[in-house]
């Protein structure tokens, strides 16, 4: 396996004998909680203390980082014109770069590493189009532990982010000949961003942030 390796996973509603098995499927050896909140109203298995206590007993570091990863922000400075957050900007601020760094250090530790939320799509989840593009920016391989226990690259899910997009992506033109790739995929990236961004001025906000 490529030593610049992460994984993500969604705990979704699994019980806690199949996440396991998610897990040891690929020989995870820390996870990395990125939800603001560690807690489930409906999968309480995956409140922080719960599911810690779980990892630990089967040989699993367990760690929380919010400042670093999480997605729901309410600082001014992170949010869009629409009062959404940014995530483009949250991939700026200190605490977001502090946590690739700590990501770095794990891997140099040896530890196989998955980020895990709730939301057992990546595609629609802030560990996909928020820490995603960072971590391929540092050069980390990216690979999303499905519920079916499959593997999705990060390259499979922006061919699928392109294709819902395609009509809103920019494209050469006589006018404009430059457009890249690369400009497709980051306009594809904030598209998304704005579906399932959090806003703090709003109430009905899903739990997979």
């Amino acid at each position: 396996m490529n030593t610049r390796t992460l994984f993500t996973i969604g705990h979704s509603s699994h019980p806690p004998d199949y996440f396991l098995e998610l897990l040891q499927h690929y020989k995870i050896t820390c996870l990395i909680d990125v939800r603001t909140v560690a807690a489930s109203a409906y999968n309480p298995q995956f409140n922080k203390e719960p599911i810690a206590a779980f990892l630990k007993k089967n040989g699993i570091f367990y760690l929380h980082l919010p400042d670093e990863f999480g997605a729901r922000h309410t600082d001014p400075h992170l949010l869009d014109h629409d009062g959404k957050v940014d995530f483009e900007k949250v991939r700026h601020s200190n605490p977001f770069k502090d946590g690739i760094v700590r990501l770095q250090q794990g891997l140099e530790k040896g530890f196989t590493i998955s980020l895990m939320c709730s939301e057992a799509e990546p595609l629609d989840c802030h560990r996909f189009s928020m820490i995603s593009p960072a971590l391929k920016q540092h050069g980390f391989e990216i690979k999303h532990i499905l519920k079916d226990k499959s593997l999705a690259t990060n390259t499979q899910l922006e061919k699928v982010i392109l294709k819902k997009f395609f009509k809103k992506l920019p494209v050469p033109t006589v006018f404009d000949p430059d457009v890249t790739f690369q400009d497709q995929i980051d306009t594809a990236y904030r598209l998304k961003n704005q579906e399932i961004a959090f806003s703090p001025y709003t109430h009905n906000q899903e739990e997979n942030l």
